[in-house]
């Protein structure tokens, strides 16, 4: 595993030009988060936010090429709950080739991918497991210590619900010791106070609870 150390005056200066572009939209569409769980699946099955670092920091010319990522089609992707969310986001994966099933309350008739009857039966066939569900008494940790060890060391999960669907802590202890590939998330459970953890490490693709907004035009 490669460990990335970027001058904080390179990323302030990258950030801070990034910022002036255009002020963040203040209407947002939950259908949109499907897109951007997409965007964190691509971006951790091929490496694209360490890799880029990795350039960055001067490191291709100094240590050599960048670890591979992996390819999409025929990747098995579990989705966490068939709602609105869910539902685009099946659409949105079907066109990358990636192997689908899910897991919801209830089958859903006009859905032809298999539905497993709890989260840990979704990930004994997943290699990625994508959480888009809400929050509630019954889904807090739903991906919890015993999900993640059967997901195992390829296994991956993007999250683009609220942070306390994860237990942060299990989640930690599996990506020091490297017992799951990585993880997407868009939210912690404290946000935004996010632990300095999980941020040493590269098999992590953080972001800052953004993802129902987008940039509009008025």
């Amino acid at each position: 595993m490669h460990f990335i150390r970027v001058s904080s005056n390179m990323f302030m200066n990258w950030l801070k030009q990034l910022i002036k572009q255009k002020p963040i939209a203040k209407q947002a569409d939950l259908l949109i988060v499907a897109d951007l769980a997409v965007g964190l699946l691509i971006d951790f099955l091929r490496r694209i936010s360490p890799s880029n670092w990795y350039v960055r920091a001067g490191l291709w010319a100094k240590t050599g090429d960048y670890p591979l990522g992996f390819k999409l089609g025929g990747m098995q992707v579990g989705i966490v709950r068939l709602g609105n969310i869910g539902s685009e986001l099946l659409n949105r994966l079907q066109a990358f080739g990636f192997i689908i099933s899910y897991n919801s309350r209830r089958k859903r008739p006009s859905v032809l991918f298999p539905n497993c009857a709890n989260v840990y039966d979704l990930a004994v066939n997943s290699d990625v497991l994508v959480v888009c569900c809400a929050l509630t008494e019954q889904t807090h940790h739903i991906i919890n210590k015993d999900v993640m060890a059967e997901l195992g060391k390829g296994g991956m999960i993007i999250n683009v619900g609220r942070g306390a669907l994860i237990d942060e802590k299990e989640m930690l202890q599996f990506l020091v010791q490297v017992e799951i590939n990585g993880v997407g998330l868009d939210a912690f459970e404290n946000d935004p106070n996010v632990p300095k953890e999980p941020l040493r490490l590269d098999n992590i693709v953080p972001l800052p609870c953004q993802n129902a907004l987008t940039h509009w035009e008025s």
